[in-house]
């Protein structure tokens, strides 16, 4: 039965707003309005907390690795014969590490 669902629904899906339709249809056919209202609101949650991880990331890596790379970087040139651009990646890759090992 469920061999028969998954080729229907690969048969039937010609681009992802297909999916979306067709799983729609099976929730509806199965449980209803109620499953559709509490299938949408899984999705939502799951997209939700996906991009509330994401954000956090996202700031963390500016908190964490840009700002102190860039000021050491800056600070490094003026004590050492190198240029920005060769500190740089040293800072980066420092701070990436000291990132995960807080993370």
């Amino acid at each position: 039965m469920l061999n028969e669902i998954i080729q229907q629904a690969a048969s039937q899906v010609g681009n992802p707003s297909d999916l979306i339709t067709i799983g729609r249809q099976f929730v509806e056919e199965r449980f209803g309005t109620p499953g559709v209202i509490a299938a949408a609101l899984l999705v939502v949650s799951i997209v939700g907390l996906f991009l509330s991880k994401v954000t956090k990331l996202s700031f963390n890596i500016v908190k964490y690795i840009v700002v102190p790379s860039v000021a050491l970087t800056f600070v490094a040139t003026y004590f050492l014969p190198y240029s920005f651009v060769y500190i740089l990646p040293v800072t980066v890759a420092f701070f990436s590490v000291v990132l995960m090992v807080k993370g």
